[in-house]
C-alpha cells in the first residue's frame, strides 16, 4: 500500500465524514422540531425509555450516540 493509496483512503474517510456531518444537521433540525412538538403538548424534553431505546440499535456506537443524544437534548430545549 502506497502513498496513494493512503490518500484515497483518507480522501474516502473525508467523504464519509462530509456525509455523516450532513445526516447529524438533519437530526438536529428534525429534534429541534420534535422540541417544538414537546413544548407544545406540554411533553417533557427528555425521554429516558426512547434514549436507551437508541442506544440500543445503536450497538458498539452507544458513546458515539450518547454524545448526539444529548446535543439534540438541547436543540429540543432551545
Amino acid at each position: 500500500m502506497g502513498g496513494d493509496a493512503l490518500k484515497d483512503l483518507r480522501l474516502r474517510i473525508d467523504e464519509i465524514d462530509a456525509e455523516i456531518i450532513a445526516l447529524l444537521k438533519e437530526r438536529m433540525r428534525v429534534c429541534a422540531e420534535i422540541g417544538r412538538v414537546k413544548a407544545r403538548e406540554s411533553i417533557p424534553v427528555r425521554d429516558e425509555a426512547r434514549e436507551a431505546e437508541v442506544l440500543r440499535r445503536a450497538g458498539e456506537f452507544a458513546e458515539v450516540f450518547k454524545a448526539i443524544i444529548e446535543a439534540c437534548r438541547k436543540a429540543q430545549g432551545r
